[in-house]
């Protein structure tokens, strides 16, 4: 369940600020900031202080949308996690209040591993003169796979294909190669993680769109201002949202019901629905203006065309076209499902096997402040998993995602580069006695997902 903490106390670090410009700061109340999501009203709150970025956005090193996604929201751990001292200066130059009242939980100041990890990061770039958003072996790969799902459409519909089976082999291979664009191109381009050009990160997300039917928008709300800030926090983490009678049970606030002792079997293989089912929400959180817990602010122009767009060529593509040069319904369909339920499998797999696993903490929000006691970065240490450390095969499939906490910690830092900040985010986390979980393999990765799916499968009482 959610907790409201609208008229919760102000933080610790709000009270500070407070202090700092003095009694007669200007209070903007909660929902004056809300209504400030549009182009010509853009404020956003940093560490319970206020800011008009509606003059900066359109001249934002990180491109303009990043702002129009984050207007109208307290958005404190989004900017420490790609801003440093330097953008903070420059962000004070906007200030125009202090925020009354909050709906999302605060954190701690960061605490000594935070510190120290932060430290050692920026010193192993700085030392060895690397940009940790450059990669330019990752950028061929955004290149063939996106020409690979091509050749692939291409060699299924445009060719003649006598074999039932190597026709359907190309289906499979055609949506394995698309989970590939997602973890990578997609995925990179949601964080701005290769590179400096904010159209270029636009260019690769919107494969989300063209290529899977699925908005890049309603993703980067979810991913990046409620997954990557509130991982695994019920109630703000949009990846673990769930209805009151849901399919599967992944957190001890879910209520029982008896068809969940058999979770662990069944649920694997209804994952095949995650592309069906992501498409269907987007229509929803697009006309109720929600994705959870976040508030969707009105999409700008160039994010309508995409969206509708996308879903246009997404249909036209993939079923349309093929029927129009004469495949029949039936070899339509199948070959659609064929390639969305390798799409999907592939996705929900590595994304669940990192993050809702047995070894998973799922902090907790204190009931009587409305925020959480512990620091940010211990958490996304202790939120996550990762595995299959220095197997180049398992680092290719996942698009270093088995890499998860370093990139939670980082999220910024291009693919190429985590597994050598991984070294010292393992040090240092043994240093300060952070645990840090790191499985053998992407099966054994799974068999934690498997083994939570059992845990909270079996009756309450038997526990």
């Amino acid at each position: 369940m959610r907790v409201s903490t609208e008229f919760a106390p102000q933080s610790v670090r709000a009270r500070e600020s407070e202090h700092a410009i003095g009694p007669q700061a200007n209070l903007i109340p909660l929902k004056e900031l809300k209504r400030a999501c549009t182009q010509n009203r853009a404020w956003v709150s940093v560490g319970g202080l206020v800011y008009d970025l509606t003059e900066f956005y359109r001249r934002h090193p990180g491109g303009q949308d990043f702002i129009l996604l984050a207007a109208g929201k307290d958005v404190t751990k989004l900017f420490e996690a790609y801003h440093g001292q330097k953008q903070h200066q420059v962000l004070q130059k906007y200030q125009i209040g202090l925020l009354a009242g909050q709906d999302v939980p605060s954190f701690p100041p960061p605490d000594n591993f935070s510190l120290a990890v932060k430290r050692r990061v920026d010193d192993y770039f700085k030392s060895s003169r690397l940009d940790p958003k450059e990669s330019t072996g990752t950028c061929q790969r955004y290149l063939l796979t996106a020409v690979g799902i091509w050749f692939l459409y291409g060699l299924q519909w445009l060719l003649p294909s006598e074999s039932f089976w190597r026709f359907y082999l190309i289906s499979a291979a055609h949506g394995a190669t698309i989970s590939q664009y997602c973890v990578t191109a997609v995925h990179d381009g949601s964080h701005g993680a290769i590179g400096h050009n904010p159209t270029f990160w636009k260019l690769l997300l919107t494969g989300h769109d063209f290529f899977v039917g699925t908005s890049s928008t309603l993703w980067t709300y979810q991913h990046v201002l409620s997954h990557h800030i509130f991982t695994n926090v019920d109630g703000f983490d949009t990846d673990i949202e769930t209805v009151e009678v849901e399919y599967r049970r992944i957190k001890k606030t879910q209520k029982y019901f008896g068809f969940y002792r058999f979770q662990s079997i069944y649920s694997p293989f209804l994952y095949v629905l995650l592309g069906c089912s992501v498409r269907i929400k987007d229509l929803v959180f697009y006309f109720t203006g929600r994705r959870g817990p976040l508030q969707v602010n009105p999409f700008t122009p160039q994010q309508r065309v995409i969206f509708w767009g996308g879903k246009l060529f997404f249909f036209m593509t993939r079923i349309y076209l093929p029927l129009l040069w004469g495949a029949s319904v039936s070899r339509v369909l199948s070959a659609f499902f064929v390639a969305d339920f390798t799409l999907s499998i592939i996705l929900a797999l590595i994304f669940q096997a990192t993050h809702v696993v047995d070894t998973a903490a799922f902090p907790q929000v204190n009931p009587k402040t409305g925020d959480i006691d512990e620091d940010w970065a211990r958490l996304q240490v202790e939120t996550a998993q990762d595995y299959g450390h220095d197997q180049a095969l398992t680092t290719f499939i996942s698009g270093s995602l088995n890499y998860q906490v370093v990139h939670h910690l980082f999220p910024y830092v291009a693919q190429e580069h985590l597994p050598a900040v991984a070294k010292i985010v393992r040090e240092t986390a043994k240093e300060y006695g952070v645990k840090y979980e790191i499985k053998d393999s992407l099966w054994a990765a799974i068999g934690g997902h498997i083994g939570l799916l059992r845990l909270l499968g079996t009756p309450p009482h038997s526990h």
